[in-house]
């Protein structure tokens, strides 16, 4: 997953602001992959009353967090993990209660609700929603059992393909079978994680389904096909983006089929790398608020989720020095100034007019899930026998 400056880059007004280098940007995104063995704690360490909430890095940040802790005169905590399944681990660590939310993958509420470890709540009191993007108001992740809604959706982004454009151009990106070509043999680099990497092979072999992670043994073999003809391109698996940003700097990487790399690039100056999502559609992460079963401070909680529904906050949390995301509430831009507008793409497009770019994105991806016709471990041994072929 993609999470993510200096008088050097091309974007005066966010570097001005900004004010971090090359060196900054690839520190942060290594401290942020070393989060997860430390526990943040806002303002005084230890408060008795503390909020306490499990998260990916960013949402500890003091710009996110300060003016909720203000309004409601509370200290917030923060434990930090990286990947739902630590999430799991942390959750499972610790005694009934200590969390009051938690910040989750979509695709893992499922599986918080299995380890009633979540409780639906209502909407009805939260009116940003009415300006998040369709897609997002009311998607499959966020509900379980009897349709209730267990989360609310606070940050996305895509697993597209992140290039070179000194040696792939924007219509060989356009299609994942461009991976395949010669001028990218051992010069690929891949996030080494199942779920996205095969659920993008999944839409490869199967262009524009809608529900990549629910296919037969048949697409699934299709699937294990595919990834097995890429393996020789592929000259690195990285566990987290930077190792894959570093190659892709040095040369050694050309595309990668991880999505957004280039955010973090053009901040750093680096203005030949691009990134999209090709024809056959792509994969798209987004994490979800939610309040957890056993806490004893559920109204408060479930104001810290609806403080996370606003625009202003959220054009502060997909901008964080842990990493860069997009943001679903729509009205986003009106916290954010032209250079942060066209990074993110939240300006016009002009292949589909009435629409930005980032709805055309939304609109040609399929939200990550967990395999829904095989075991999660069918999934994991053939994608370590691609690793290992």
């Amino acid at each position: 997953m993609t999470k993510k400056r200096n008088g050097k880059s091309s974007l005066p007004g966010l570097s001005s602001r900004a004010g971090l280098s090359r060196r900054d940007v690839l520190g942060g995104m290594a401290a942020a992959a070393a989060f997860g063995t430390f526990t943040i704690i806002s303002k005084r360490a230890e408060a008795a009353d503390a909020l306490r909430i499990l998260c990916w890095p960013g949402y500890e940040e003091k710009d996110v967090i300060e003016e909720f802790e203000d309004t409601h005169k509370v200290k917030v905590e923060f434990k930090i993990y990286i990947g739902g399944e630590q999430m799991l681990q942390f959750f499972g660590q610790t005694q009934p209660g200590t969390f009051d939310a938690i910040i989750s993958d979509a695709e893992y509420v499922q599986k918080l609700l299995a380890r009633k470890a979540v409780e639906a709540f209502s909407t009805a009191d939260m009116p940003e929603l009415a300006n998040y993007h369709p897609k997002f108001r009311d998607f499959a992740p966020m509900r379980a059992g009897e349709g209730k809604v267990y989360g609310i959706p606070t940050r996305f982004s895509f697993y597209g393909i992140s290039y070179n454009t000194d040696y792939l151009s924007a219509d060989e990106a356009a299609d994942w079978n461009s991976l395949f070509l010669p001028k990218l043999t051992g010069k690929v680099g891949v996030f080494d994680w199942y779920l996205p990497t095969m659920g993008n092979a999944s839409l490869a072999v199967t262009p524009g389904n809608q529900t990549p992670y629910d296919i037969s043994d048949a697409q699934l073999a299709s699937v294990k096909e595919w990834l097995l003809k890429l393996r020789p391109q592929v000259s690195m698996f990285g566990s987290s983006s930077q190792p894959i940003v570093q190659a892709m700097i040095a040369g050694d990487v050309y595309a990668s089929p991880t999505g957004d790399l280039d955010v973090d690039l053009k901040l750093a100056g680096y203005e030949n790398f691009s990134s999209t999502i090709p024809k056959q559609g792509g994969i798209r992460w987004q994490e979800v608020a939610t309040i957890c079963t056993d806490s004893t401070k559920k109204d408060l909680a479930k104001e810290w989720v609806k403080y996370m529904t606003g625009p202003k906050v959220q054009s502060k949390l997909v901008y964080t020095k842990a990493f860069k995301a997009r943001g679903p509430n729509m009205k986003i831009v009106d916290y954010w100034d032209a250079d942060q507008k066209k990074l993110l793409s939240y300006v016009p497009d002009p292949e589909h007019p009435g629409q930005m770019i980032v709805e055309t994105l939304i609109d040609r991806s399929m939200p990550r899930g967990l395999p829904a016709q095989q075991p999660d471990t069918q999934w994991i041994e053939i994608f370590n026998e691609f690793k290992t072929t």
